[in-house]
């Protein structure tokens, strides 16, 4: 047949086959990471940090901003309920095929693709179900001790970090806000810390900063595992339910607060306030602390 012995057209039919479920793969990724790219470009919903349309104008276009579970909060460590279920982090230690980092013109944000069932998420804990990693979003202030959303023990951050997460079944934070899922997103926060020396690890972060300094702009970086700018093991968190942080502060969010501070450079923490808005500089993008009201904090040892 077409000149080829049988075990010749067997390796050729076999190669073949290799090649086209390759090709499903990479188009697959191919077409995740446009839908990303998409998402992590373009802002929905219409607020801002500036004066005319920053967080004490976010309650004259959404209401649940002055809702009574609303984020960040402080932490006071001395009334946290102790809990002792295991948070599990499966897939954080995985290189996702692609990155991408942008400005949707309020904050940077990070996304990523991952190949085959690599892609990243988390369980146990105070969590109820599994909740699929969806992107990272930087919170930075005006001075290095100001940068932070949330507070432990009224101590304020140089950044903070959130890693946002989807329940099984939904496919971005949209989708939990349309369809009013209570239990629909999961936010993991990272606070930084001011050191002396810079933090290598952030390097493919902070190196790229200078591409996406206009809103809208998105650049794709070295692709790096989460676990590079959080801790998955043996690690402390403070849990709450609360709120979207931005507009429209949706309360369908389960809290995971790490104390413990990642390391990061002054020099590192200033290329963010090169961000531009459409306001011009972003020079802050956090919100206030809002009070806790007659929620519960718990500490997952």
């Amino acid at each position: 047949m077409l000149g080829f012995s049988w075990p010749e057209l067997m390796i050729v039919s076999g190669s073949v086959l290799f090649l086209g479920i390759e090709l499903l793969k990479w188009s697959h990724i191919f077409s995740r990471t446009s839908v990303i790219e998409e998402e992590c470009q373009s802002p929905i919903f219409s607020f801002g940090y500036a004066a005319h349309n920053g967080p004490h104008t976010w309650k004259t276009f959404y209401p649940e901003s002055t809702g009574y579970n609303q984020s960040p909060i402080n932490i006071t460590t001395t009334i946290a309920i102790g809990e002792y279920d295991n948070i599990e982090w499966i897939g954080h230690n995985t290189v996702p095929c692609s990155m991408i980092m942008a400005n949707d013109g309020n904050s940077v944000i990070v996304c990523g693709t991952w190949c085959g069932r690599a892609h990243p998420f988390i369980k146990g804990g105070p969590l109820t179900d599994i909740y699929n990693f969806h992107s990272m979003m930087f919170h930075w202030g005006p001075s290095d001790n100001e940068g932070s959303e949330h507070t432990i023990n009224h101590v304020r951050y140089a950044m903070e970090l959130q890693f946002i997460h989807v329940k099984r079944g939904f496919f971005s934070p949209l989708q939990a806000v349309l369809l009013g899922a209570k239990d629909g997103v999961v936010i993991v926060s990272s606070f930084f810390n001011i050191m002396p020396v810079d933090n290598p690890y952030l390097d493919c972060i902070v190196t790229n900063l200078r591409y996406i300094t206009q809103p809208g702009s998105k650049v794709y970086i070295p692709p790096f595992p989460l676990s590079w700018l959080h801790y998955t093991e043996g690690r402390n968190y403070y849990a709450y339910h609360g709120s979207l942080t931005q507009p429209p502060c949706s309360e369908i969010v389960t809290w995971l607060i790490d104390p413990l501070p990642v390391a990061i450079s002054s020099n590192q923490v200033a290329q963010f306030r090169e961000i531009r808005s459409s306001d011009g500089l972003l020079l802050t993008n956090c919100r206030p602390v809002q009070y806790l009201n007659e929620r519960d904090v718990y500490h997952y040892a």
